[in-house]
């Protein structure tokens, strides 16, 4: 991603032509190594420049701020004093990201108080540390053509550049969810809409089961537009929607089958199980295997019933993690024998599809202490008429 990035960027380009040395951190910080500047014992020390990145396409465009970070000593000016015209916050480090050292933040505000481009930018704060510095090494200077060793197009599971976490400074968390592999067992409408947000996240690997050809009716329960060219001969539902999110995360798998007894073996490989499907007797093999793996299983249901001239329903979210499965026989489908409700007959409901799959994943990362989780429910469900969500089975806060 670094080396792409810079040379599609002409401000970036330039800055490396000129001999400053870039790096692409956490697929979204600009970090400008060997930057000189002047401790507060007189001496001159280099540190590195940190900005995070604003793009469209994998392209820089104007900074969206004029504030940058600092990873060095506080810099101070030649004659002894503190460098106050790059005061910002004063002089307390804080955390950007689990994989950045904590920084100062600077401001310089340019004429007409904002940055053209990243060249701009950096050769402003650059100049601004480095000429105290050549006040003491007439010799220090940020432009020393040193060759940045960077590996991070390898390691990014996306295609294009996540600033998103960056631009919030959630990249820390992001990387909790990094070494997940997960596995999404059904893609109809609310399978789809978990694995829009997942194939959002830094997950190394998304793995989707299911056999069924996706048909028009499933158009208006999955994310996003879709062309008619698109669903025209029922391509299987696995493989049509992991092609379509290829396009943005590398490590997604289509298997073209349904989990049976052949099969279900192999989700016990899996950190975290998404069952997206309705009641199967399978569904208790499916929870014994990950029970005994230790893979978070997180199953979601839905149940809709006419009431006068609208619809009334719960939407279910279910954890089970840790040993925990008494619960199973309460809130789970584990027979498959409903007799079935609206939903069963007519599930072209695409906000309650995408309700259930948020709920999923926020528990999803809630277990996995990417969001707080106070009561730790094993089960959540959302009763349309009330409004209301409703936890049950809460483990309570954790000692």
């Amino acid at each position: 991603m670094s080396h792409a990035l810079i040379a599609r960027s002409n401000d970036l380009r330039r800055l490396q032509k000129e001999g400053y040395t870039l790096r692409i951190v956490d697929q979204a910080y600009l970090m400008v190594d060997n930057v000189p500047y002047v401790t507060a014992q007189g001496e001159v020390h280099e540190g590195t420049l940190v900005m995070d990145l604003t793009l469209n396409d994998d392209v820089t465009v104007k900074p969206t701020t004029h504030v940058a970070n600092w990873t060095g000593e506080f810099p101070y000016c030649a004659n002894g004093e503190k460098l106050v015209a790059l005061l910002h916050e004063g002089t307390d480090k804080s955390s950007l990201s689990d994989s950045l050292q904590p920084v100062f933040q600077f401001s310089a505000k340019p004429d007409g108080g904002a940055y053209r481009d990243y060249h701009h930018k950096v050769t402003t704060y650059a100049e601004i540390l480095g000429r105290e510095a050549r006040q003491l090494d007439p010799n220090a200077t940020a432009q020393q053509w040193k060759v940045s060793t960077d590996h991070e197009d390898d390691e990014s599971v996306f295609h294009f550049a996540d600033t998103a976490s960056a631009r919030q400074n959630t990249t820390g968390l992001a990387r909790k969810l990094q070494p997940e592999r997960v596995a999404i067992v059904g893609a109809g409408g609310t399978g789809s809409y978990v694995l829009d947000f997942v194939a959002k996240t830094w997950v190394r690997e998304i793995h989707v089961f299911d056999d069924d050809p996706f048909l028009q009716h499933n158009t208006f329960r999955s994310p996003g537009p879709l062309a008619r060219e698109e669903i025209e001969g029922g391509p299987i539902k696995s493989t049509f929607h992991a092609e379509r999110y290829a396009s943005v995360h590398k490590g997604i798998v289509a298997h073209e089958t349904c989990v049976d007894d052949t099969n279900v073996g192999q989700l016990g490989d899996f950190d975290t199980v998404f069952l997206c499907m309705d009641g199967h007797p399978i569904k208790e093999k499916i929870l014994e295997i990950c029970l005994a793996n230790e893979t978070l299983l997180i199953d979601v249901g839905m149940g809709l019933h006419r009431t006068g001239g609208s619809l009334a329903g719960t939407l279910r979210t279910t954890a089970f993690h840790s040993g925990h499965r008494d619960h199973a026989e309460h809130c789970m489908d584990l027979a498959g024998d409903d007799a079935g409700g609206e939903y069963d007959r007519n599930a072209q409901f695409a906000e309650l599809n995408a309700l259930n799959a948020a709920l999923a994943v926020i528990k999803w990362k809630k277990v996995r202490s990417f969001y707080n989780d106070l009561e730790r429910e094993l089960n959540c469900e959302y009763v349309i008429d009330g409004n209301r969500l409703i936890n049950s089975f809460c483990l309570g806060p954790p000692s």
